[in-house]
């Protein structure tokens, strides 16, 4: 069961990665940088509240609290706090 889990998780990760560079080469080659990294955020934004919208209906479900912190930390980084003055 676990090493289902294991291989399951690897053949996932890969389909993701390799996704997401044939995205992210698409939007790089269409979009400006600044538009590209608002897509990027969304994505990210999207996802993570998919999946605290699925533990919130399915309590079976439990995500992880190290996505939740990674989520922040992508978050973080794409989106700069710059008050106006």
């Amino acid at each position: 069961m676990e090493i289902e889990r294991i291989i399951l998780s690897i053949i996932s990760f890969s389909l993701g990665f390799i996704s997401g560079i044939v995205v992210s080469s698409y939007f790089k080659n269409h979009l400006d940088q600044d538009r590209y990294k608002n897509i990027v955020l969304i994505v990210i934004v999207v996802m993570w509240a998919t999946s605290v919208g699925v533990e919130i209906v399915n309590p079976a479900y439990k995500t992880n609290p190290l996505i939740h912190g990674l989520m922040g930390s992508i978050v973080g980084f794409f989106y700069k706090f710059e008050p106006k003055k």
